[in-house]
């Protein structure tokens, strides 16, 4: 069962920081815009730069904080996580001619390692090379539902349960998820990767030039 389709008066949070405690319920919650979840609500002030309760908001830092833990997670998992929430939490509407830069940016990279295998690595710098957003770039729609996963189906699968496989395989899972709600806009992407990045996405960043000895 997602975490989204538990009752709204009884709701596990993982709370990492009250020892001797990994679930509790409580009651009185709230929803989050972007992916739906449902959490109890801590009382912190929504954020207006994101869509996203600041529970789930606050939940996502946890599971990042779990993976910057262990260097296999950082370094072959992160990109993937950013881009997973980023695109899950894409706003519904956006003012301006613009498409919003995360959401273009997370898309390209979901395509990017999804599609085409590209490292964390390769993605990032990927990104490095898209620059910003300008009046040529498509308006991708946001799609009605974002995913069947979120991002307490990696917290439950990893960090509640100590667990760096689990975490991994959770991240994969999820952002495949988050890709295929995407669907309709794949299209889009690819054509926008392959214009911004030319044929330069199947190279692997470029390593700094040892220095020469004396």
């Amino acid at each position: 069962m997602q975490a989204s389709d538990r009752a709204p008066a009884l709701t596990p949070v993982w709370t990492p920081r009250r020892a001797g405690a990994s679930l509790v319920a409580m009651s009185g919650t709230t929803t989050c815009p972007g992916c739906g979840l449902r959490l109890p609500a801590s009382g912190l002030p929504p954020d207006p730069r994101r869509n996203a309760s600041p529970e789930c908001w606050q939940l996502y830092g946890e599971v990042q904080g779990f993976a910057l833990h262990h260097l296999g997670l950082v370094r072959d998992l992160h990109q993937l996580t950013v881009d997973a929430y980023a695109a899950q939490h894409a706003p519904r509407e956006v003012d301006g001619d613009l498409p919003a830069i995360s959401v273009a940016y997370a898309l390209v990279g979901l395509q990017l390692a999804l599609d085409r295998g590209a490292s964390g690595g390769e993605v990032r710098a990927a990104h490095q090379r898209m620059g910003r957003p300008d009046r040529s770039w498509p308006r991708l729609a946001t799609p009605a539902r974002s995913g069947a996963m979120t991002v307490f189906d990696v917290a439950a699968a990893g960090a509640m349960v100590d667990s760096v496989a689990g975490h991994a395989t959770a991240v994969r899972a999820w952002a495949a998820a988050v890709w295929r709600a995407w669907a309709a806009e794949h299209a889009a992407v690819a054509a926008l990767a392959d214009r911004l990045l030319a044929n330069t996405t199947d190279q692997p960043p470029s390593e700094p030039c040892p220095k020469p000895r004396h």
